[in-house]
């Protein structure tokens, strides 16, 4: 296996390179970086917890609405000036966060880092990689994802290192310059025209790809069935990290040590993404879909019933696995399930529901954190959630052979 991922990796080093380049840059605009300066934005734009989810939640509302129109864009403009105008975009939010001092201005800042950044950026580098790998596009798929799981690594380390030396706001302006640097970059190894289903010549896994009509996708029976699971990671997994302050205080839990066990979630989700690649080239994604959720329920077991230390692993292992299983599983299904013609417009559609997902979470939990109710406790109700949806994943199948015939 490990000889097969060397010969794929150093064959289609240039196309690889590009999605996995992207992956990494969309990190500027994911909940992880821009939480690691909540305190800053706090005092500087005299905000309170919830003041702060609340404007998080409003940018991410509007960024989720407009990616479903600009992400089918991608098609018609061509991917060279996509790709520089979703760099242009993300890097001009990072300048804007580097200077602004209204909270109109930080609104404003936040929606385009959340479009440019987990919208677009993310966007672009799946589509590109699931339209010019056909026939390991899985593989290909979990290999691009590193970039972000590179990202998660690395980048709280150098803000920490970067506070100290040029503050919080010269981290944003250092970010622009690579955010474009890099984008521009990455364009000497872009993909060439995408491959239709035509010209595929097949590809391993099976293949159903029959639901292609232009029907509504809030109308069609496997993409509603695919939501709620897709969903879970999106909502559950951003609003306990966003919220991950409040859970050390509730757990007792000391944030050094839980400073160790991030690393090892980043790890997770990197050794997640190259693992699951293959299995999906070989069995598909549609029989895959319930079961990347299931380290999500033992995440959230882990919430309700451990008090603990060993509670942080068991929290952030299994959500890192399922952070990394959803990555690359939830494109490869959408194209298994409407082919790469329809791909642009479906994962908008279902990148913009994931970020609604994304904002929510923050401004519930802090609102039900507000009212009294523990964390342990959401993860309760998460738990049952979790697991109502994998129940509801294992009919995808069905309904996807039942439509095609």
């Amino acid at each position: 296996m490990i000889g097969r991922y060397f010969r794929f990796v150093h064959t289609n080093r240039h196309g690889l390179a590009f999605g996995a380049l992207l992956m990494a840059l969309a990190s500027f605009g994911q909940t992880f970086f821009i939480a690691l300066f909540g305190a800053h934005l706090r005092h500087d734009f005299g905000l309170s917890d919830g003041g702060l989810g609340t404007a998080y939640a409003i940018a991410t509302f509007a960024s989720a609405f407009t990616l479903q129109r600009v992400g089918r864009w991608i098609d018609p403009v061509g991917l060279p000036r996509y790709t520089v105008g979703v760099a242009v975009l993300l890097a001009c939010a990072c300048v804007l966060m580097a200077f602004n001092t209204s909270i109109a201005g930080l609104v404003l800042t936040l929606y385009m880092l959340r479009l440019g950044g987990q919208g677009l950026m993310v966007h672009t580098a799946a589509t590109a990689t699931a339209r010019g790998f056909p026939r390991q596009r899985g593989t290909a798929l979990s290999l691009a994802n590193l970039g972000g799981a590179v990202g998660e690594g690395v980048l709280p380390l150098a803000v920490a290192g970067g506070m100290a030396t040029i503050g919080w706001r010269g981290i944003w302006g250092v970010a622009a310059v690579i955010v474009f640097v890099g984008a521009i970059g990455a364009l000497h190894w872009a993909p060439g025209k995408p491959v239709t289903e035509g010209q595929r010549g097949g590809s391993a896994g099976p293949q159903i790809h029959g639901i292609q009509r232009s029907r509504s996708l809030w109308r069609d029976k496997c993409f509603l069935l695919t939501l709620p699971v897709a969903l879970a990671p999106s909502f559950i997994s951003t609003g306990f990290l966003f919220n991950q302050a409040r859970l050390l205080q509730e757990k007792g839990w000391a944030f050094e040590i839980w400073a160790s066990w991030f690393v090892s979630f980043a790890l997770t989700r990197g050794i997640a993404m190259v693992l699951i690649g293959p299995v999906i080239d070989k069995v598909g994604a549609v029989r895959l879909l319930p079961l990347f959720a299931l380290p999500l329920a033992v995440a959230m077991a882990s919430i309700a019933f451990v008090h603990s230390s060993w509670g942080m692993p068991l929290f952030l292992l299994p959500t890192g696995l399922s952070a990394g299983l959803s990555s690359t599983l939830l494109t490869a299904l959408l194209v298994e399930l409407y082919g790469v013609a329809r791909l642009a417009e479906v994962r908008s559609t279902l990148a913009s529901a994931s970020v609604i997902a994304s904002g929510l979470a923050p401004i519930m939990m802090g609102y039900l954190i507000d009212g009294g109710v523990s964390l342990s406790s959401q993860a309760d109700v998460c738990l049952v959630y979790t697991l109502l949806s994998i129940l509801l994943a294992f009919r995808v199948r069905y309904h996807a052979q039942a439509m095609v015939a």
